[in-house]
């Protein structure tokens, strides 16, 4: 991604592609974890890959694209209302955070 992309989404972007295409990884025991309480989604990685899952179950191809307002450098906090409906990453946190099931 061009210079300027929050890191978290980045990392929690590229867990998020192995988490839905990767092969073996099952065998390689790689999973996403459980939802805890103390997570935010800015911890990155498999925390946000998590969260970004249940987002797009809700909201079809946000990850898509927040994938290209990362990579056309068009990306701001606003970009997640945008892509769903209005609902900021902080609302759509506290909306998985009471109903966390992908």
């Amino acid at each position: 991604y061009p210079g300027g992309a929050p890191g978290w989404l980045v990392e929690g972007i590229a867990d998020y592609a192995r988490w839905k295409f990767g092969r073996n990884n099952l065998a390689a025991n790689w999973r996403l974890p459980d939802f805890d309480r103390n997570q935010h989604y800015t911890n990155a990685y498999r925390v946000t890959a998590r969260f970004l899952a249940w987002c797009e179950q809700r909201y079809p191809n946000i990850v898509n694209q927040l994938d290209g307002a990362l990579r056309s450098k068009t990306y701001t906090n606003n970009s997640w209302n945008l892509f769903s409906g209005g609902r900021s990453v902080d609302q759509l946190w506290l909306d998985y955070s009471i109903n966390p099931n992908i």
